[in-house]
């Protein structure tokens, strides 16, 4: 099915290698870039792509270690805007409506990325790390950084998550809140890091079927196909 009404490609942009899903069918369509997590963009991110595409969105999994494993968050940043400007040069994309979704690292880059980039609608959080162990390339935490998010957030965790603990989601989340941003929050008891995503170690069935109706809810209200 997937195959049938999504067309896969690999592309590049600057020097980000990436894979880019779209629906087969004729129209113009909201766009979300993926973020990976930090081992790499696999098997399980494109079939996450995939999945999306076939829901009406043009889907960029955007390759962003292209040049070293955990670029500073700065650089991170200038290339999510790269994959915007590549994202708005396709034919079939609505420019206005672009989004992002990002779990384990890339989790705690979509937090920072409801901060620093305005262009983008919405903004999903699987998983992500609040807090950092400061240094030059993390100069700031995710959670100090919330008095400028500028858009909608959706925040999903495991509450069995060993990595990142899911307190850190917690704390994001009543900080937007406390200032009277938009949010949401989505906890799952059973589920550990990793959760969401077919494929990966610690996948949790019941939870990640729950967990994709939360996120097309989120999808359908603030990035409509």
């Amino acid at each position: 099915m997937i195959q049938q009404n999504v067309q896969t490609s690999q592309v590049k942009y600057g020097s980000f290698h990436s894979v880019l899903c779209k629906p087969t069918s004729p129209g113009c369509f909201p766009s979300i870039i993926t973020i990976h997590g930090i081992y790499g963009l696999q098997e399980m991110d494109v079939l996450f792509a995939q999945r999306l595409a076939l829901q009406g969105y043009m889907v960029l999994a955007h390759g962003w270690q292209t040049e070293e494993k955990d670029p500073a968050d700065r650089k991170i940043v200038m290339g999510i805007r790269e994959a915007i400007d590549f994202l708005k040069q396709q034919d079939q994309v609505n420019a206005q409506h672009i989004g992002l979704i990002g779990v384990c690292r890339g989790g705690s880059i979509a937090m920072i990325a409801g901060a620093h980039i305005e262009e983008l609608k919405m903004s999903v959080s699987f998983y992500g790390q609040a807090y950092y162990p400061l240094n030059d390339k993390k100069p700031a935490s995710p959670i100090d950084l919330v008095n400028q998010v500028t858009m909608p957030m959706l925040l999903i965790h495991g509450e069995e998550d060993i990595i990142f603990d899911a307190q850190e989601t917690i704390d994001f989340y009543t900080a937007l809140q406390t200032r009277g941003k938009k949010a949401e929050y989505r906890l799952y008891p059973e589920a550990g890091h990793g959760f969401f995503l077919k494929g990966h170690r610690n996948y949790h069935r019941q939870a990640s079927e729950d967990a994709w109706i939360v996120l097309s809810q989120f999808l359908n209200e603030h990035l409509p196909t």
